[in-house]
């Protein structure tokens, strides 16, 4: 048994903190957040600084997870953790599925109610979120997010640093780029290159302008 800790106390965090919990692994849960006073107390998880003092509470045991649902804020904090040497905890909730031959890499995130099928490989610090599905054979990149709801075909390859939104679905052998947005309830049809962002029934590329 050892301690946990959880950098975000946001919603986020509280459910990433939540699965920990039900695993029976961890004796100890604990928080680093820079806004403490949003965290509901629910007379379990503790509040024990910022996020800027993670390496002065850093005690031999602990494992840390960063509970940020935002991409490139999540992997700052991730690089910040490697460097300090505390080991990230890998986290499956106990109602998630992950099948046989896949890879989740450190810092990565299962939530209740997701699925992550046969073959399937994520990078470090993903989310698969709440009721999100990846199914068999799919590449993720380091710091995806998949949103709940949203569900990837067999054999689709996802860029790091890639948001897929909420409800959004990807078609099988879909190939999405680094660093691009998939907007909630999209449907993607077609690949998608880096950076971009793309939106509606079938998904197209969203021009932004000033």
């Amino acid at each position: 048994m050892s301690r946990l800790i959880v950098i975000g106390g946001g919603g986020h965090g509280r459910v990433v903190a939540d699965s920990a919990r039900g695993l029976d692994v961890y004796d100890t849960i604990v928080f680093l957040d820079d806004a403490p006073d949003r965290m509901m107390d629910d007379g379990e998880f503790t509040v024990i600084g910022s996020c800027t003092e993670l390496e002065s509470v850093i005690r031999p045991g602990d494992s840390c997870i960063v509970a940020i649902g935002d991409n490139r804020n999540r992997a700052g904090l991730i690089e910040r953790v490697l460097a300090s040497g505390l080991p990230l905890a890998t986290i499956v909730d106990r109602s998630a599925s992950v099948g046989s031959a896949c890879e989740l890499g450190p810092g990565t995130v299962v939530l209740p109610q997701a699925a992550v099928n046969i073959g399937t490989k994520l990078g470090i610090g993903c989310i698969v979120n709440t009721g999100a599905t990846v199914d068999h054979d799919c590449q993720l990149g380091d710091h995806v997010h998949v949103a709940p709801g949203a569900h990837l075909g067999g054999d689709v390859g996802v860029g790091s640093g890639t948001w897929i939104g909420i409800g959004a679905c990807v078609r099988h052998g879909i190939s999405i780029g680094r660093d691009v947005v998939v907007g909630a309830g999209a449907a993607v049809v077609d690949d998608v290159d880096d950076g971009l962002t793309v939106v509606g029934v079938p998904a197209r590329r969203r021009d932004h302008t000033a």
